[in-house]
C-alpha cells in the first residue's frame, strides 16, 4: 500500500497557535527519529545501534515485534525510514518532506509504502484502517514538536 498525506505546521491566518520555525520543525523531525520514545506509542525499548551525520540504524521493540530500520537524514529537507524487511516484519518505508509554499507557511508531506507479509488481496477497509492511523501519528507528531519547541 502506497500512501501519502499532508499536515499543515503553521497556520499564518490563526494567530492564536504559535508558529514553528523551519529549524525548530526539523529538529522535531529529527528528535522523532533519535528519541521514538516520546512518539510511538507501545514502544518498549529502542537502541541507537549507530549513527553519523546523514544516517542512523535503530532497534525498536514494540509489543509482540522486533523491528530494525534505517533513517536516513537530508538536512532540513527530508527524513526518510526504511524498514529493514525480516522473516516477521515485511520492511516499508516513510519519507516525511518539509514543504515551505511561501514563508513561514510550513507543512510536512508524509509518503508511506507499507507491505504486508501475507497477502490481503483487496481488503480495501484493512489500508484504510492502517491510512486513518497514520494520519492520527503524524498530527500527534507535530503536536510533540509544537509542544516542545515552539516559544523557544
Amino acid at each position: 500500500m502506497e500512501f501519502e498525506h499532508v499536515v499543515q505546521v503553521n497556520d499564518l491566518k490563526d494567530s492564536s497557535i504559535p508558529d514553528l520555525t523551519r529549524k525548530q520543525l526539523w529538529d522535531g523531525l529529527v528528535l522523532r527519529a533519535e528519541a521514538p520514545h516520546h512518539f510511538v506509542i507501545g514502544l518498549e525499548e529502542y537502541e541507537l545501534d549507530w549513527q553519523d551525520d546523514k544516517n542512523l540504524k535503530r532497534s525498536l521493540e514494540l509489543p509482540g515485534i522486533a523491528v530494525e530500520d534505517l533513517v536516513t537524514f537530508d538536512e532540513d529537507q527530508s527524513v526518510h525510514y526504511e524498514i529493514v524487511p525480516t522473516a516477521s516484519v515485511p520492511g516499508g518505508s516513510l519519507t516525511m518532506t518539509i514543504e515551505e509554499p511561501e514563508p513561514r507557511s510550513l507543512f510536512v508531506r508524509f509518503r508511506y509504502c507499507a507491505r504486508y507479509l501475507n497477502d490481503i488481496g483487496g481488503e480495501f477497509p484493512y489500508d484504510l484502517f492502517v491510512q486513518q492511523a497514520y494520519i492520527a501519528a503524524d498530527i500527534d507528531t507535530i503536536r510533540i514538536i509544537r509542544n516542545r519547541f515552539a516559544g523557544h
